[in-house]
């Protein structure tokens, strides 16, 4: 007995031991899940629905309920009820915030499932925003460091929105650039000045850094003058705008970017003022203050930063950052945010990285969306957009992100090679790499780029690296061989073995002549016009000496005859297709730039295709227009021998067709 009361007493000291350090222990741990986020909705509160608050009700069995509400949303979306979904997948989030997989599930839901299976451009529009922005506001704030987020939405921007897969891709390009248009503006122009990737990258850091160094609050903005002062109060009083709240924001700067495009119209037009009837008047009146310009100037970084930070939540000095790193970001364009949420994600979650969980982070996948969305920047990094002409929008070709992209494909053919060893493969052995295969693929396209550009030294350079790089692959001698000519060759020799292709001779004289418009004539850098438009006619010089071959078929065209055998006419097709994608004033400032003789092939073909109000004899039918397009030299005369030679083809057509 003595023994059995010794256990007890024992027993129970330990067990009071116990108890207060569960209580000490409990204290510390609900304090670290509160500062880390780690907790779940806890208790019923006002406005939750029956299912969140039955979640909360059941307590260690909520994760069943869970699993059910997840078969139930299916359910919904399969019977067409979107909103029900919706809802329930809200629920659904709120009731497991910490689950990743969870708000990944749902967002895919949104942009992908449902958002095909409505009637209209807008509806998909609609729908694809909401996964944006369910994994952008509030999975990821949820999340700040889990991978598998920043990877989805990622891929969101660059499969669904810059993809060409969704029939609505181009209604997708359009919204995102009129809404980041709005929050930030247009970004630096280009000139012949900023015609290097330093100087035009620097542009871009001045421009986001004068965002990122705005004010914080409201009151700091009141407390930057008196002219802040007038300008908040008159805003509220007189335009019934608060530049507090977030619908303040949005129609102050679509006003602000609005009557700057309508301002650049009259300009370009030569009227007096027109604003778009949708304006607040007032507010046009205060934007054309000079008297309150230093409030504007104190507003408007602060506007657009609130706007980034509290309703995109997006960090203003990481794009500043990421700007310095990779060029000059267009935030317009769907892939600067696929590049920047991948890289956020790949940057967040390397603080957590350790021996333990170093094999399961999923680097690779999202290290691929930030290579593919540089690549994307590269084959079309620069937007051409105006809010007021919402349907011209156009994608250039940028050699800005040449550097970052060789950068970034180098840093990820290391990191590839250290996880791999982890798991006993050495990279730097194998006949053929992904990776490498990739490396080899943007250095010949890089080199024949600056080759286009005029920049023969630059292209010389990647094409030596392309030749002697040791991690090359090893499975095909014959381009080893080719890789090593002289670059005039080694560029000829490419074009005369892709020559067989009619597709790729026509697009690669129409990338020539695009970037010899876009890249040249719109900024007026006359010798990048030069070498891009004379690259381009030794191509069609290259195919029609390959290819054109005349058959007894069609005694007027030859055997693949693409392209119209007088280079200034495609020259003139393709300028045309250009200006049918870009404003009036944008079409006009080229067509202004471009020399006389190719001028008169590019009116004679305006001219034909009505793209512009012409009288009888070819003269333009308002003085505005004869501003913008004023008719060439020598313009009757060689209407006259076009209008001749088609006759000719039309009458030999015909009679091909009658010996038929």
């Amino acid at each position: 007995m003595r023994a059995f009361a010794r256990t007890q007493i024992v027993a129970s000291i330990a067990l009071a031991v116990s108890l207060a350090a569960s209580g000490l222990l409990t204290v510390r741990i609900a304090s670290s899940a509160g500062r880390h986020q780690l907790t779940y909705t806890g208790k019923a509160e006002e406005g939750m629905t029956r299912e969140e608050a039955l979640g909360v009700a059941l307590g260690a069995f909520r994760g069943l309920f869970v699993n059910w509400l997840w078969i139930r949303a299916n359910e919904l979306k399969e019977a067409g009820k979107y909103y029900e979904a919706v809802d329930l997948a809200r629920s659904i989030t709120r009731l497991q915030p910490r689950f990743p997989r969870v708000w990944a599930f749902h967002a895919w839901n949104l942009a992908y499932n449902i958002s095909v299976a409505t009637q209209t451009a807008g509806e998909r529009w609609q729908w694809v925003n909401a996964g944006i922005r369910l994994l952008r506001d509030e999975g990821i704030p949820a999340n700040p460091s889990d991978l598998l987020l920043h990877k989805e939405l990622a891929w969101i921007f660059l499969h669904k929105v810059q993809g060409v897969m969704d029939d609505a891709n181009n209604v997708y390009k359009r919204e995102l650039a009129r809404e980041w248009t709005i929050a930030l503006g247009p970004p630096p122009p280009r000139t012949k000045e900023t015609r290097t990737v330093e100087a035009i990258t620097a542009r871009h850091v001045e421009w986001l850094q004068r965002i990122a160094n705005g004010r914080n609050t409201i009151e700091e903005v009141r407390a930057s003058g008196p002219q802040a002062v007038a300008l908040i109060d008159r805003l509220k009083a007189e335009a019934g705008l608060d530049p507090a709240t977030l619908q303040g924001r949005l129609e102050i700067l679509r006003h602000i970017e609005e009557s700057r495009s309508a301002v650049r119209k009259m300009e370009a037009f030569g009227v007096e003022s027109q604003f778009p009837g949708n304006l607040n008047a007032s507010l046009i009146r205060l934007l054309s203050d000079a008297s309150l310009r230093p409030g504007w100037e104190a507003l408007s970084p602060y506007l657009r930063k609130r706007l980034l930070i509290d309703h995109y939540h997006m960090e203003p000095e990481r794009m500043v950052r990421f700007t310095q790193k990779y060029g000059p970001i267009d935030w317009r364009h769907p892939c600067a945010h696929s590049l920047y949420w991948a890289a956020r994600g790949v940057e967040e979650a390397l603080t957590r990285l350790n021996e333990y969980n170093e094999r399961n982070m999923d680097f690779v996948n999202t290290d691929r969306l930030v290579l593919q969305s540089l690549q994307e920047l590269r084959r079309g990094g620069q937007v051409m957009y105006d809010i007021l002409l919402p349907d011209m929008y156009v994608q250039i070709p940028s050699g800005d992100f040449i550097k970052s992209y060789e950068g970034v494909i180098e840093e990820l053919m290391e990191r590839e090679a250290d996880q791999m060893a982890l798991q006993g493969a050495d990279m730097k052995r194998r006949v053929f790499r992904f990776y490498a295969a990739a490396y080899e693929n943007f250095l010949s396209d890089a080199l024949a780029f600056l080759y286009r550009r005029g920049q023969v030294e630059e292209a010389k350079r990647y094409q030596q690296k392309l030749a002697t790089w040791e991690g090359r692959n090893l499975n095909d001698l014959e381009q080893d061989r080719i890789r090593k000519l002289p670059i005039d060759e080694y560029i000829l020799q490419n074009l005369k073995e892709r020559m067989t292709d009619p597709s790729v001779a026509r697009s690669e004289v129409w990338a020539g002549l695009f970037g010899a418009y876009l890249n040249g004539l719109y900024v007026g850098d006359e010798d990048l016009f030069r070498s891009q438009f004379n690259y381009a006619q030794m191509v069609h010089r290259t195919y029609m000496d390959e290819q054109l071959r005349l058959t007894t078929v069609d005694l007027t065209r030859a055997r693949m005859e693409v392209m119209d055998r007088d280079f200034r006419v495609e020259a003139s097709r393709a300028f045309v297709a250009i200006a049918g994608a870009l404003s009036p004033f944008d079409s006009a400032l080229m067509f202004q730039r471009t020399p006389n003789d190719l001028r008169l092939a590019i009116y004679y073909l305006m001219d034909r295709a009505k793209m512009v109000p012409m009288n009888e004899d070819g003269s333009p039918a308002t003085p505005e227009l004869g501003r913008l397009f004023p008719t060439p030299p020598d313009y009757a005369a060689y209407r006259a021998a076009r209008d001749a030679q088609e006759a000719a083809r039309k009458a030999q057509d015909k009679a091909n067709q009658d010996l038929k």
